[in-house]
């Protein structure tokens, strides 16, 4: 039994540590096992799947501004030579995503509640960072390895026990916790990471950055009344926590935007 132990956590040691790059616009060290050459074919694929099923704005206004918008930022982000494409999706939904490889989308009801262009320049900055920094492989691989981990432990549980009631309540605990303590505060992590990086592209493309603080007071507003998930069951930090925290780098943008503004 001892054996099987050493030899699980031997075997996810060894994938943590080769898997575990260093990003060259943060420094940080991140877990991604896919490559970065699949990206591209993974965006790609997903964007495909989109178009198939869901109600794609090609022209007009509405679309041409966060085409233009997106491509000024995508142009002076760390990675301009992705296939960069920035659609919007007629749903009334307040969203916007990004998918590796630089596929980005916003829904109508996001572009319509935020039309000023720095605001708007907001939200996309935030997605081409996303997209520049990896989250998106970055989060399917911690998942993967998840899942892994929850499988292994399955395997050491069943081992000393017999009653399939026991196995059973050890994987749902496993599987929670990872969720919990693992994956949910590495999401707000990565979204806080994209609101910085996010904010420096837009500011370095022109656009005001003290947008950005207004884009999370509105959402804060937004929210209000509707209530929501306590912050440490959310894949996403607090307007609050999102709003100080740009706050206290405004001058550092702000820079960043005198500079192109010269």
């Amino acid at each position: 039994m001892r054996a099987l132990k050493l030899s699980m956590v031997s075997i996810l040691l060894f994938a943590t540590a080769a898997c575990v790059t260093t990003n060259e616009v943060t420094g940080r060290n991140q877990f991604i096992m896919i490559p970065a050459s699949q990206d591209a074919a993974l965006g790609l694929e997903a964007m495909t799947k989109v178009r198939e099923t869901a109600p794609i704005v090609e022209t007009g206004p509405l679309a041409e501004k966060i085409k233009r918008i997106g491509d000024r930022i995508a142009a002076i982000s760390d990675r301009p030579e992705l296939d960069w494409e920035f659609v919007l999706i007629d749903e009334p939904v307040l969203n916007a995503w990004a998918l590796p490889g630089g596929k980005v989308a916003v829904y109508k009801k996001m572009a319509e509640a935020f039309e000023d262009e720095a605001e708007l320049a907001a939200i996309l900055g935030h997605e081409v960072s996303h997209a520049v920094l990896r989250h998106g492989a970055e989060q399917v691989s911690r998942g993967q390895m998840q899942n892994i981990a929850v499988a292994g432990l399955g395997v050491i549980v069943g081992s000393t026990t017999d009653d399939p009631e026991i196995a059973q309540a050890a994987l749902v605990l496993g599987s929670v916790a990872a969720a919990g303590f693992v994956q949910m505060p590495h999401s707000r992590s990565m979204e806080l990471e994209a609101d910085d990086i996010g904010t420096l592209y837009m500011a370095r493309a022109g656009y005001d950055p003290r947008a950005a603080v207004r884009v999370w007071q509105k959402m804060k507003q937004m929210k209000e009344g509707q209530g929501g998930q306590p912050t440490f069951l959310s894949t996403h930090p607090s307007d609050d926590k999102r709003i100080d925290r740009l706050q206290a780098k405004m001058d550092v943008y702000l820079a960043e935007y005198r500079k192109a503004r010269r």
